[in-house]
C-alpha cells in the first residue's frame, strides 16, 4: 500500500456497538416520578382523588399523610374523606395517569382525568378551566 503524505487511513466498522448491545433503562418507581398526573384510590370504597404535581410523587404523598396526621384546621378532600369515613388510602399503589412536563398541558390532563372519575373526591372548582362543551367527550371510568 502506498503512503500518501498528510493522509491517514482509518477503518470504520459497519456494525456499531450500540447495534449489538441493547441497554434498557429501568423505569423509575412510581413514587420517584415527577411532572405527572396521578390517582390516589381509597382502600375501603371506590372514591379516588386525581392530582398533578411537578415534584416527586413521594413528596406529594408525604404532605397528604402529614396533613391527615396533624389534623390541622386547613382542609383537603383527602383529609376530609379520611376523617369523615375512617377510610384509608392506598398509598402504595398510586396510579400515574399521564406524564407531562408542560404545566398547562398537565393541568388540562388533570382536569380531563378528574372529569372521567366515577366517584371522585375532587371539588368542582378543580374543573374551572375545562369548557363544558367537552363534557360529552368523557365517559366516567
Amino acid at each position: 500500500m502506498k503512503k500518501i503524505p498528510g493522509l491517514t487511513i482509518a477503518y470504520r466498522g459497519i456494525q456499531k456497538l450500540s447495534g449489538l448491545i441493547r441497554v434498557q433503562k429501568d423505569p423509575l418507581p412510581t413514587t420517584s416520578q415527577a411532572d405527572v398526573v396521578y390517582r390516589l384510590d381509597c382502600k375501603d370504597c371506590d372514591a379516588s382523588y386525581v392530582g398533578q404535581t411537578s415534584r416527586c410523587v413521594k413528596v406529594q404523598m408525604s404532605e397528604y399523610k402529614n396533613h391527615i396526621n396533624r389534623n390541622t384546621s386547613q382542609t383537603s378532600v383527602i383529609t376530609e374523606h379520611k376523617l369523615q369515613t375512617s377510610h384509608d388510602f392506598d398509598w402504595d399503589n398510586i396510579k400515574i395517569l399521564n406524564k407531562e412536563n408542560n404545566w398547562n398541558k398537565r393541568l388540562l390532563s388533570e382536569m380531563i382525568y378528574i372529569k372521567k372519575q366515577k366517584h371522585g373526591l375532587n371539588l368542582q372548582n378543580d374543573m374551572f378551566l375545562l369548557d363544558p362543551l367537552y363534557e360529552s367527550l368523557f365517559t366516567k371510568t
